[in-house]
């Protein structure tokens, strides 16, 4: 093929893609347009920024959008529903017409305007821009057959018939627009205050915690708060009773309000809330207003009913509410003073080298803290001495990382009142007296000796060449035979099964104590000890070497464990056995009685 006849083809080519763009192209678009049953197709759903809806002449509803907002400007001055508002527009974008008559048609009927119900229009709608109107429409009457309406565009002579579904998405009543929500309460409220008859208390947020201020100081329960904020942010109102300016609050049991809610950020009062009694033929709503306005309404009861309980139910009644991880070190003042340091995962005792600590207990300890549950006891308070707590029997000081250590709690506990003891927070709660579990406080260590590590000894069932137990005045000895089995030896009978017994000896090989009691104890008859008379011998050969530990079990612990006795370093040393072990040992290491 030449270039000749190249530019001829290219030329072509061009002359017709000319004729289909400029010529066949706009009568397509025309054509399409014709074929299309939307009424409004340029409309544009966030235009307008008014709209009016007139009912039969009844009553009307005017809207004004400013700043993405709307608000109600008629028949009264409220917060608009901009779901609703939004919808409505939605529907008139996608509203499409069924059938339509045209105005040759309508020529022939000299009354359509009656007949379809134009004269008095059911509803009268008008979307404005500005002073541009984009929709300006009629609705008329039902047609006599099927769900249709009649419905005409002003300044266009024809008359359209559209899905009557379409009256859904206008308001039904002069109350129908207004915003439902009874409180948009913004992020940035940090101050609430509550009164419900003669108890008043108030929170206060602070980097992103809540504290109840009034009638006390304590830290709130965070969850608590944000649930019942959040509950009622999302209170909806169920009917708006009256929007008389000089309204009987007595009537309503708004006159002195049975409950008072006001949020703030800072200073600033966004909202108060004022709730009355319940209608006689409705006890699950109540009526309520907010002040700045004239209006009264109805709300449901029940997501109010939190704030009209005691105080102390927002407060959070944990003794510590700090992550345990970030204490890094202990002072403690009980039985001796003494510090405990953390480095890295392990614990130490300062100035102490003869023991290592148990950092593990140590963790427990921490642990118990952030368990321990609070009661209120009294706030404020002058005369500590009547609660054991000037001076107190006990102090604990955990404080955090850093140079100069800041104290994250310090706590002193006083008098055991059988099942709680008396606890104050000095760095928080000065003046008040709280209480909690005894059970946990009998837990807490007193001296340095009770953070002694916990593991009474180490040894493999293997290295075990005999077991003598003595109990009541009566003896049994288990030895490992020639075979290496074990058997009675001369004088002892019974049954043995190799297999638990093993795994007994595996685990008193590993044991530890729950607990340490008390080091070097000389008055043994306090722990039950000459009452239970059981005692273990165990026997190691290890190498050539031979060696006896021994096991003195005494009476029940408070926690149902068993006090029992060995002795480490020439000292008697006193702790709590494991109560699951010591079911195996009573099972196969107890002289049966004749």
């Amino acid at each position: 093929m030449n270039s000749k006849t190249t530019w001829t083809c290219v030329a072509i080519a061009g002359l017709l893609f000319g004729f289909i763009f400029f010529v066949e192209h706009p009568f397509r678009e025309q054509d399409n347009a014709a074929r299309t049953t939307k009424i409004f197709r340029d409309l544009k759903t966030n235009a307008a920024t008014q709209i009016e809806v007139l009912r039969a002449g009844h009553w009307e509803i005017r809207a004004e959008r400013t700043n993405d907002s709307w608000l109600l400007t008629s028949p009264l001055i409220y917060p608009a529903a901009p779901e609703k508002i939004e919808k409505l527009f939605q529907a008139l974008a996608d509203l499409n017409w069924q059938a339509r008559i045209t105005p040759g048609e309508l020529k022939s009927r000299p009354k359509a305007q009656e007949e379809f119900g134009f004269a008095t229009p059911l509803v009268s709608l008008t979307a404005r821009r500005g002073e541009e109107v984009l929709v300006n429409l009629l609705i008329g009457t039902n047609t006599p057959v099927g769900r249709q309406i009649y419905l005409q565009v002003v300044g266009d002579a024809g008359v359209y018939l559209v899905d009557s579904e379409f009256l859904n998405f206008l308001p039904q009543s002069p109350s129908d627009w207004r915003d439902p929500n009874l409180l948009r309460l913004p992020p940035s409220i940090n101050v609430i205050k509550a009164r419900a008859g003669n108890k008043i208390f108030a929170l206060t947020r602070t980097n992103q915690s809540w504290r109840v201020t009034a009638p006390q100081q304590a830290h709130a329960d965070d969850s608590k708060i944000l649930e019942l904020l959040k509950k009622t942010a999302a209170l909806q109102i169920s009917k708006f009773e009256t929007d008389n300016p000089q309204p009987d609050l007595d009537a309503f049991g708004l006159l002195t309000p049975e409950l008072e809610i006001s949020f703030a950020t800072d200073t600033n009062i966004f909202a108060t809330l004022q709730v009355g009694r319940s209608p006689t033929n409705d006890p699950s709503q109540v009526f309520a207003r907010l002040p700045n306005q004239n209006h009264i309404f109805l709300v449901p009861r029940e997501p109010l009913e939190a704030w009209r309980g005691s105080p102390t139910n927002f407060i959070d009644r944990s003794l510590v509410n700090f992550p345990t991880k970030d204490v890094a070190q202990i002072d403690v003042r009980g039985d001796d003073q003494f510090t405990l340091q953390r480095a890295g995962n392990s614990w130490a005792i300062s100035g102490v080298t003869n023991f290592l600590v148990d950092s593990d207990l140590v963790r427990e300890v921490l642990n118990l803290f952030s368990r321990a549950q609070i009661d209120f006891e009294k706030d404020p308070v002058t005369d500590f001495a009547s609660y054991g707590l000037a001076p107190p029997a006990l102090e604990y000081t955990l404080r955090t990382v850093g140079a100069s250590n800041p104290i994250l709690a310090q706590i002193v506990f006083g008098t055991n009142q059988s099942e709680k003891v008396f606890v104050r927070r000095l760095d928080e709660y000065p003046d008040a007296v709280n209480s909690m579990q005894a059970d946990i406080y009998a837990r807490l260590p007193r001296a340095s000796w009770q953070f002694r590590d916990r593991r009474i000894w180490s040894f493999t069932s293997n290295e075990v060449a005999s077991v003598t137990i003595h109990q009541q005045g009566r003896e049994r000895k288990i030895i490992r035979n020639a075979k290496g089995e074990w058997t009675f030896a001369p004088g002892s009978q019974g049954m043995i099964n190799p297999f638990s017994f093993n795994e007994l000896l595996y685990r008193l090989g590993e044991l530890r104590a729950v607990f340490w009691i008390s080091p070097d104890e000389k008055n043994l008859d306090r722990f039950g000890f000459k009452e239970a008379d059981h005692t273990l011998a165990i026997e190691l050969k290890r190498s050539d070497k031979t060696e006896t530990l021994s096991l003195q079990f005494g009476g029940f612990t408070e926690f149902g464990t068993r006090y029992t006795a060995i002795t480490r370093d020439g000292a008697r040393m006193i702790f709590e056995f494991p109560w699951p072990l010591f079911m195996a040992v009573e099972d196969s290491l107890s002289v049966p009685k004749r």
